[in-house]
C-alpha cells in the first residue's frame, strides 16, 4: 500500500468527507472520477519504473556475468528456470530469471531486477537453487535456447511475457550464433501445453484456440483443468 505523508493523508480524509456528503449520484461519479485519476497515476508509475529499469540493464550489459545457469530438470518436465546475473565494478547485481516452457509457450514469465550482492544471493540465487538444482550453461547458450523457445512459441501465435523485451536486455552484445548446441522444442513433435497453477481457465481456453488455429484439431497435444475447451 502506498504510504502518504501526513499533509496528504490529511487531505485525503477531507475529500472522503466530502464525497460522503454528496448526493449519491453525484458521489459515485466522483468517486469513478477519482478511481479513474489513480489507475492512471498506477500506471504512469510503472511506466517510469519499466524505463528506469531498462537503463539499468542496459547499463548492466557490459558487467562481468555472476551466474548463468539453467534448470536441471527443465528438459524432463518441459519447463524450467534460465537465470543470468551481471555484477558490476560497485557490488550491484542485474539479473533476470526467465521462466521458459520449451514444449509450448517460450518465455511465460520473467523476474527482473537489480540488487546488492548480498540481497541477490540472499532472496533471489539461494531461493532458487535451494527450489531446483541449477547447472551452469554457458551464456551463449542461454541466448540461443531462450531466443529459440520464443521463437517456437511465436510461431504458434504465442507471444512471450509482456516483459521478454526489457528482460532480454541481459544479454547484452552476446551472441547465441556462437553456441553449438542444438534446442529442440516441443514434445513428440508437437506444441504440448500444459496448465499451471495460475493459468486461468479463460487463459487456458485462449491458448488452446491459437493452437488449434495454428495447428489443426490434431496438431498438439494438451493437459488441462477439467472445463470447457474451445470449439
Amino acid at each position: 500500500m502506498r504510504k502518504l505523508p501526513k499533509g496528504d493523508l490529511a487531505d485525503e480524509q477531507q475529500a472522503d468527507a466530502e464525497i460522503m456528503a454528496m448526493d449519491p449520484r453525484k458521489r459515485q461519479k466522483k468517486l469513478e472520477r477519482r478511481k479513474a485519476k489513480q489507475k492512471a497515476e498506477r500506471r504512469e508509475l510503472a511506466r517510469r519504473d519499466s524505463r528506469g529499469l531498462s537503463v539499468r540493464l542496459q547499463e548492466a550489459a557490459t558487467a562481468a556475468i555472476l551466474h548463468c545457469c539453467i534448470s536441471a530438470d527443465i528438459w524432463q518436465h518441459g519447463i524450467g528456470h534460465v537465470l543470468v546475473s551481471r555484477q558490476s565494478a560497485s557490488g550491484e547485481v542485474a539479473f533476470v530469471v526467465f521462466l521458459v516452457d520449451t514444449y509450448c509457450l517460450g518465455v511465460k514469465d520473467v523476474i527482473i531486477n537489480t540488487a546488492p550482492r548480498a540481497q541477490y544471493e540472499r532472496d533471489l540465487y539461494g531461493k532458487l537453487a535451494r527450489r531446483s538444482a541449477l547447472i551452469p550453461l554457458k551464456p551463449e547458450c542461454a541466448r540461443k535456447l531462450v531466443e529459440g523457445a520464443v521463437r517456437y512459441a511465436l510461431d504458434l501465435g504465442l507471444p512471450p511475457h509482456a516483459d521478454y523485451r526489457t528482460a532480454k536486455l541481459i544479454f547484452g552484445d552476446i551472441s547465441g550464433e556462437t553456441c553449438t548446441e542444438q534446442y529442440t522444442f516441443g514434445k513428440d513433435g508437437k506444441p504440448f501445453f500444459f496448465s499451471g497453477p495460475y493459468d486461468s481457465p479463460a487463459r487456458c481456453e485462449q491458448i488452446l484456440r491459437t493452437l488449434r488455429n495454428h495447428c489443426g484439431p490434431e496438431g498438439y497435444h494438451f493437459v488441462t483443468p477439467a472445463g470447457p475447451l474451445p470449439t
